[in-house]
């Protein structure tokens, strides 16, 4: 906005629908949850829009009476260098043009109603720690009739009592004794996938 001349100008403050933030949730798995991949289940709370009023607010639509439609009010103000309008978010409809004859109980007219739900992920097999999932929808709220934003689960992945992870590699220490080491042995090795007979090569 601005002035146009001297004569008045206006200011263009009508909100705009805008995305709610995303969230960031650490989640701990065990080491084997990892490897292998997992389901998991937990509680979050979550804005969703209302069933009542299918996310309107109220019932039975009309224009409003205060700005007729337009989602927002002018006012005038006179300055010695001439007359400047100014235009604001209607107070009546909050800047939307439209009131409803009867206002939504289930949601206090929001549109909107926070709910405790239980979300359900699957982690997909070789998630490594710091490594993150989206989960479309379930961040913040948005503000003017936008979407919610997303959040991110960031996993913590657990020790393990004998294997060391490194990328998709996994390291264990097997000890053997001075002759077993000189001459060669058989060893039981286990693994993730069941024990493994391995042949140890003299020296």
């Amino acid at each position: 906005g601005g002035f146009s001349g001297f004569g008045g100008g206006y200011a263009d403050d009508q909100p705009r629908a805008r995305r709610g933030s995303d969230t960031l949730m650490r989640m701990s798995i065990s080491f084997e949850e990892a490897v292998y991949g997992t389901e998991k289940k937990f509680t979050l709370d979550v804005v969703e829009e209302c069933e009542e009023c299918d996310g309107h607010g109220g019932f039975n639509v009309e224009t409003c009476h205060t700005c007729h439609g337009t989602g927002t009010v002018t006012t005038q103000q006179r300055t010695i260098l001439g007359a400047f309008m100014s235009k604001s978010p209607c107070p009546d409809c909050n800047g939307q043009g439209k009131t409803y004859k009867k206002k939504c109980t289930a949601c206090n007219g929001k549109g909107r109603v926070k709910k405790n739900k239980k979300i359900t992920v699957n982690i997909p097999a070789g998630i490594n720690t710091g490594d993150r999932l989206r989960v479309s929808g379930k961040g913040n709220p948005g503000q003017n009739g936008g979407d919610n934003g997303d959040l991110y689960l960031e996993f913590v992945v657990g020790p393990h009592d004998f294997f060391v992870r490194d990328d998709d590699d996994i390291y264990l220490e097997v000890p053997l004794s001075i002759t077993e080491a000189a001459l060669g042995c058989k060893k039981t090795i286990p693994t993730l996938y069941g024990n493994v007979k391995l042949n140890v090569a003299p020296g």
